[in-house]
């Protein structure tokens, strides 16, 4: 048996999240609207916050 932290998978979506919203902040994608910027923000510090919520859950594999 196998526990996996749900910490580590949740942290690499956020992670993505993350990388994707800074890069649109850079002006480095297509879209340039304040407003995709600020819904953005809002999904980026949601994935965070869920990963901080379930950092002590695990799942047990095998």
């Amino acid at each position: 048996m196998f526990r996996l932290p749900l910490f580590i998978v949740y942290a690499m979506i956020a992670f993505n999240i993350t990388a994707f919203t800074v890069i649109l902040q850079l002006n480095m994608l297509i879209f340039t609207s304040l407003y995709i910027k600020i819904i953005c923000w809002t999904l980026t510090i949601g994935a965070w916050l869920v990963t901080y919520i379930n950092r002590n859950k695990f799942v047990t594999l095998f």
